[in-house]
């Protein structure tokens, strides 16, 4: 599978212009965030700049040859690419990928990802990549670190020791003085609260009640491996995996505990840096979801009035006209309109002419059903689609609408009027027959006198 195609639907545009303030987080942050559409077609709807140091490669490259994103994909993970890209909507997860660099190195990222379906029908693919190359190579480096310990038990790495069942400290190896700066001689006579931070103390006093208690009930006690903090000299911290292994005398007791140290502080050092880039990547995909929402409600909002743009509202009355039609339900339409608005503009200028429109609007909510829907047609126009309406009930609503907005004066302005036309949905109408319905009637309001309403014929 290939992305392929240009970035040229209304959601691109979306994702790409709606808001700067999410250029600014995106081109802003560390990671690369992305939006590649899956269907109908392929296209890299958007990528952050950070794209050209995680790969080397400019977004606007991507952008015009999106199969450049799928040459680049390692050999070993273009399967596992393709089927993400399969995916269906609702998926999501983490994915983590390895990348050729434009320079030839090896890349490895870690994605946190979803494909969603957008209102639109289109299957969109978001997330964010954070490069983990240093911690890939560092647990690499593990790995074989581990495997030379094995090899080498009397490295630097390893430290062992041995302990009466009073808790006395009867040997510990040299390596010790690598380890943790001590000489042998003193970390044998160290009490245990300068060998061991506080949470490592708890442990090792646990593990002493459960060692008397199987001591005691006759029980061998069991072999136990857990991970402890060291000090070290000078006051550091060293994380260490400790082995702890009973060991019995001739008589078959149990005499002494022999312990085996190894320091594991560059695995806890990858451990921690994984989580906290686990936790940068979870916060980078929680920010992105936040403003994918806010950018999901203003491509649908009118933004100077807060209700449905035109473009929801065509939505909207979609819908609502093909339920109306399975069901058989009676719907209406209102196309509202202010009456001699562009004299509120020149009179008292557009910024108070745009604070009629908010209030104006406000006002309308209050009046409407829950199912109702306002939506702004353009200028001072408006259309209010109402579901299970006929045109007696949308009459009285287009009549009390009328009253609510010239009875109480508007601030600034003043008194205000509107007109409304009409329209029940009739069986031989389509959608553009019953508009038409709705504008004539709003004309006939408009040329007799305005302030009033009038219903559109019913055929």
């Amino acid at each position: 599978m290939t992305l392929g195609g240009m970035m040229a639907d209304d959601s691109a545009d979306e994702i790409r212009s709606d808001d700067a303030w999410f250029r600014e987080i995106a081109e802003g942050a560390g990671d690369v965030l992305f939006a590649l559409r899956l269907r109908p077609d392929a296209a890299v709807e958007y990528v952050s700049r950070s794209i050209v140091d995680q790969l080397g490669f400019e977004a606007d490259e991507l952008i015009a040859d999106p199969g450049l994103l799928t040459r680049r994909v390692d050999e070993l993970d273009a399967l596992e690419l393709q089927r993400v890209l399969a995916s269906p909507a609702g998926t999501k997860g983490w994915l983590d990928l390895r990348w050729v660099h434009r320079d030839g190195r090896r890349v490895w990222t870690q994605s946190w990802l979803r494909t969603r379906e957008r209102a639109d029908g289109s299957v969109v693919l978001e997330g964010t990549s954070h490069d983990i190359t240093e911690l890939r190579e560092a647990e690499q480096a593990r790995l074989v670190a581990e495997e030379r310990y094995r090899l080498m038990a009397e490295s630097a790495n390893i430290v062992l020791w041995t302990m009466a069942l009073d808790g006395s400290i009867t040997y510990v190896s040299p390596t010790v003085l690598q380890m943790r700066g001590f000489t042998q001689e003193e970390a044998m006579h160290q009490p245990l609260d300068q060998i061991l931070t506080p949470e490592s103390q708890l442990i090792v006093t646990d593990y002493y009640a459960t060692l008397y208690a199987d001591l005691g009930a006759g029980r061998i006690p069991a072999r136990f491996t857990c991970e402890q903090e060291y000090y070290c000299k000078g006051g550091s911290t060293i994380w260490t995996e400790v082995e702890v292994i009973p060991t019995a005398g001739p008589d078959g007791r149990i005499n002494e505990i022999l312990g085996i140290t190894r320091d594991i502080s560059e695995r806890k050092r990858a451990e921690i840096q994984l989580r906290e880039s686990r936790d940068e990547v979870a916060a980078a995909y929680a920010a992105l979801k936040d403003v994918t929402a806010e950018l999901e409600q203003l491509s649908v909002t009118d933004p100077l009035t807060g209700v449905w743009n035109r473009r929801q509202g065509e939505r909207l009355l979609a819908s609502d006209l093909l339920e109306a039609r399975r069901y058989g339900t009676p719907m209406s339409v209102m196309m509202l309109d202010i009456d001699h608005f562009k004299a509120v503009n020149d009179t008292y200028g557009h910024e108070a002419g745009d604070h009629l429109l908010g209030d104006l609007t406000s006002r309308l909510s209050k009046n409407l059903r829950g199912m109702d829907s306002l939506a702004r047609w353009g200028g001072e126009e408006f259309i209010i689609v109402a579901p299970h309406c006929d045109i007696a009930g949308a009459g009285s609503l287009a009549r009390k609408t009328c009253d609510l907005v010239a009875d109480e004066p508007f601030d600034v302005v003043g008194r205000v009027t509107v007109s409304i036309g009409v329209a029940e949905l009739c069986p031989d109408d389509d959608r553009d027959s019953w508009l038409g319905k709705a504008d004539r009637a709003l004309y006939e309001a408009k040329s007799g006198g305005r302030n009033r309403f009038v219903a559109g014929a019913i055929r």
